[in-house]
């Protein structure tokens, strides 16, 4: 008879450890389960912000063309189905060295005359000579900052971006690079080239 307590004992013993330990684990997944939701809405916030400042930043860049297509196409030489890069001097040097080893991969698939390059340096002898250095593999056009929109990013930065000027001399695909995201670079080069190359 004792024996048979101390069975059911033990039995009702590990029966309620393994209750109130199956019940910490679901507390446990219970609180990963909130904080993912927490760390969802965080980031849904956070992209909901991104793409309202992005609508801003696109509306900024087809306005200025679509205002001044006439004196971009005498800038740009006319060029149709090209991808063009506009970015500034003084922005993320680093940024703008990641954009350019993207860019010259690109090329590689492209050809050279499928890319024009538009930055915006001082108009001045340094500013050429350091143009001549940097950009010396690939076709540019130095053009100042008025005259062709770099938009401002949340109003304190201005910020770089790819565009296609298509087969009608139009404007679309413009894409804003983030750094150290070449793998989202790539995936954007991968849907230009299918617009800019005569396959």
């Amino acid at each position: 008879m004792s024996l048979k307590i101390n069975t059911t004992n033990i039995l009702l013993c590990a029966s309620t450890v393994a209750f109130l330990l199956f019940s910490v684990w679901k507390s446990i997944e219970l609180e990963k389960s909130r904080e993912k939701i927490r760390m969802l809405r965080a980031e849904l916030m956070i992209s909901e912000k991104i793409l309202i400042e992005n609508s801003k930043l696109y509306s900024s860049i087809y306005s200025d063309f679509i205002n001044n297509k006439a004196s971009l196409r005498e800038t740009t030489g006319n060029k149709t189905s090209v991808l063009i890069y506009r970015y500034a001097k003084y922005m993320c040097e680093s940024c703008i060295l990641e954009d350019l080893q993207e860019i010259e991969l690109f090329q590689e698939e492209t050809g050279k005359e499928k890319i024009l390059l538009l930055p915006a340096y001082p108009d001045n002898r340094m500013g050429m000579i350091e143009l001549s250095n940097v950009l010396a593999k690939h076709n540019f056009v130095n053009i100042p900052l008025d005259s062709f929109v770099i938009p401002l990013y949340e109003g304190d930065y201005i910020q770089r971006y790819f565009a296609v000027i298509d087969k009608e001399g139009n404007l679309t695909m413009v894409f804003f690079p983030r750094r150290g995201d070449t793998a989202l670079t790539r995936l954007y080069f991968s849907e230009v080239k299918k617009m800019i190359v005569d396959l």
